[in-house]
C-alpha cells in the first residue's frame, strides 16, 4: 500500500496524475476478493492503494450485511469519516457490497455526504459510475445481472498479494435458509466455467501464488447450475493436478451438498489441504429445521466422519448461531452436546440478529439479548477448552509451514500457516534465506491461544 510519502514520489501514469483509494472492507474472504477486483478495475483508472484515508482520492466501504453489528459498523465509520469528506469536497466516498447492495438510494438519502452506492453485481459498471460523481451526481447502482447473463469480474494476478489468492467459483445461494440474507444481496447460484477457473488458478500460480481457496457462499454447489462441465468434486480434481499449486482449500460448503465423493477427496487429492469448515448453526433437529438447513445432526455426524476417515488429522471448523427464534435451553444444550461430540478445531459463534427480507424476521425475536449472550459465552467457553487440547497436538510435530510473510506478532519473525489452516510464527533461520512462498518444515516448539512457534528444521 502507499503511504504520504509514497505519493509524493508518484509523478504521472499514462499522462495523468496518480489518484489514490483507500478501501475498507468488511466480512469474508468473498468480501477480500471483491475488493481486489474492484482494485483492478480502478487500475486502468490511474488508481493506486493508500492506507491512509486523508491521502485518498476516494475512499470506499466493501461491507457485510449477514449480521447486524457489521452493519453498524459500517454506518458507524461512514459517520466517522464526514469530518475528512467535509475538508476535501473533492474526495469521492462511497458503500458497495452487500450493505449498498440491501439498502441502495435509501444510504444517499441517509448519509448526504455519501457520493455513490453500489452493489455485489456492480464492480465493472464503477468507472462509469465514477464518471457521473466527478459531475457532480450522486449515484446509486444495485442492478442485479440476469442469472443468464452474469459476467464475473475476470482475475488480474498483478492486483493479489503474497502467495495466497482467494478466487471465487460460484457466487450467490439457492438454499434460502431462514435467517440469511444471502440469497437477497448475492442472488441466485451461477457457477464460473470450469474452463474459466482452471485458467484463473493457472494464471494465479505462474505469478507466484502458491495456496488457492475457491470461494463461494455455497462452493460446493457448483456446477449444479452449468449445462456442461465438472461438479465440485470433479473441479477439484482438475485442478488438483496444476504444477507449482502447493494447496487447494475451499469455503464455504454446505452440509446439504457434502457427498461422500467430496468428502473422500481430502484423503486422496495431494493438494487439497487438511482442512474443512462446515457450518452447523445448531445442534438441534428441530432448530435446524426451523432455520431450513436441510440435514439432520445425525446426517451432519455422518459428514464428519467420512472427511476423518479419509484423513484422520483433518482440522474441522464450524458456524453456531445461538438464540435463534424458539430456541429452548433444551436446543442450546444439545449445540453443546455436537460440540463435545465433534471436538471442532474452530467455531465462529454469533448471537441471532434479525435480518430484513430474510424469513426468519417473521418470527418472534423470543429469546432475550442477556440469555443470547449467556448462551454464547458458554458456547464459547467450552469451545476454549477443546481447542487447546485440540492444539496441543501440535506440540514437538514436524508441521509443513508455507511462509506467508513478516509476523504480525514479532516484526523479527516469520508469520506461514500449516496445511490444517494453524498460523504458525518463527524466527529466520540461521544460515539459510527464505521469503513468502517458500515450504519449509518447522518444529512446534511452543502452543499459543490460537497460534503455534516453531523452528525451522535444516
Amino acid at each position: 500500500m502507499l503511504g504520504p510519502d509514497d505519493r509524493m514520489n508518484e509523478g504521472r501514469e499514462n499522462g495523468a496524475d496518480s489518484r489514490f483509494v483507500h478501501i475498507i472492507t468488511y466480512g469474508c474472504q468473498m468480501n477480500v476478493f471483491d475488493t481486489h477486483r474492484i482494485l483492478q478495475v480502478l487500475r486502468p483508472l490511474g488508481y493506486r492503494e493508500t492506507d491512509d484515508p486523508a491521502m485518498a482520492d476516494l475512499i470506499l466501504l466493501n461491507t457485510c450485511s449477514v449480521r447486524d453489528r457489521p452493519e453498524q459498523k459500517v454506518i458507524g465509520t461512514v459517520t466517522r469519516l464526514k469530518p475528512l469528506k467535509e475538508s476535501r469536497p473533492d474526495m469521492m466516498m462511497g458503500v458497495c457490497g452487500c450493505v449498498g447492495q440491501q439498502h441502495g438510494r435509501a444510504l444517499l438519502d441517509r448519509l448526504p455526504w455519501l457520493d455513490l452506492v453500489f452493489g455485489t453485481d456492480n464492480i465493472l459498471d464503477l468507472p462509469d459510475m465514477l464518471a457521473a460523481t466527478h459531475k457532480g451526481r450522486r449515484v446509486a447502482n444495485t442492478r442485479r445481472m440476469k442469472r443468464r447473463e452474469y459476467e464475473f469480474v475476470g482475475v488480474d494476478p498483478a492486483v493479489e498479494r503474497g502467495p495466497t489468492a482467494f478466487l471465487t467459483i460460484i457466487k450467490g445461494c439457492d438454499k434460502v435458509c431462514t435467517y440469511c440474507i444471502v440469497p437477497r444481496v448475492r442472488g441466485r447460484e451461477v457457477s464460473k466455467p470450469a474452463d474459466v477457473v482452471e485458467a484463473e488458478v493457472r494464471s494465479l500460480v505462474a505469478s507466484g501464488v502458491r495456496d488457492v481457496t475457491l470461494l463461494g457462499q455455497n462452493v460446493n454447489s457448483y456446477g449444479k447450475d452449468l449445462q456442461d462441465g465438472p461438479d465440485f468434486t470433479g473441479l477439484l480434481e482438475r485442478l488438483d493436478g496444476i504444477p507449482g499449486l502447493s494447496r487447494l482449500r475451499f469455503v464455504t460448503s454446505h452440509p446439504a451438498d457434502a457427498d461422500q465423493g467430496m468428502l473422500e477427496c481430502f484423503g486422496r487429492l495431494p493438494r487439497l489441504a487438511e482442512y474443512l469448515h462446515l457450518p452447523v448453526q445448531s445442534g438441534s433437529n428441530r432448530i435446524l429445521k426451523l432455520m431450513r438447513r436441510g440435514y439432520t445432526v445425525r446426517e451432519y455426524l455422518r459428514c464428519i466422519d467420512t472427511a476423518r476417515k479419509a484423513s484422520p488429522d483433518i482440522a474441522v471448523s464450524t458456524d453456531f448461531i445461538v438464540g435463534f427464534p424458539g430456541e429452548t435451553d433444551e436446543d442450546h444444550r444439545m449445540s453443546l452436546d455436537l460440540i463435545r461430540a465433534v471436538r471442532f478445531d474452530a467455531i465462529f459463534s454469533f448471537k441471532y440478529s434479525p435480518r430484513p427480507g430474510t424469513r426468519a424476521v417473521r418470527m418472534e425475536d423470543d429469546v432475550p439479548e442477556e440469555v443470547k449472550a449467556a448462551r454464547l459465552l458458554e458456547l464459547q467457553t467450552l469451545q476454549d477448552g477443546i481447542m487447546a487440547e485440540r492444539m496441543s497436538r501440535f506440540l514437538g510435530r514436524v508441521e509443513e509451514v508455507l511462509v506467508e510473510g513478516p509476523s504480525r506478532a514479532s516484526g523479527f519473525e516469520w508469520m506461514g500457516r500449516t496445511r490444517t489452516n494453524r498460523i504458525v510464527n518463527f524466527p529466520p533461520p540461521e544460515g539459510a534465506s527464505i521469503g513468502p512462498g517458500d515450504l519449509v518444515d518447522v518444529r512446534i516448539d511452543e502452543i499459543k491461544a490460537h497460534s503455534l512457534r516453531g523452528t525451522v528444521l535444516p
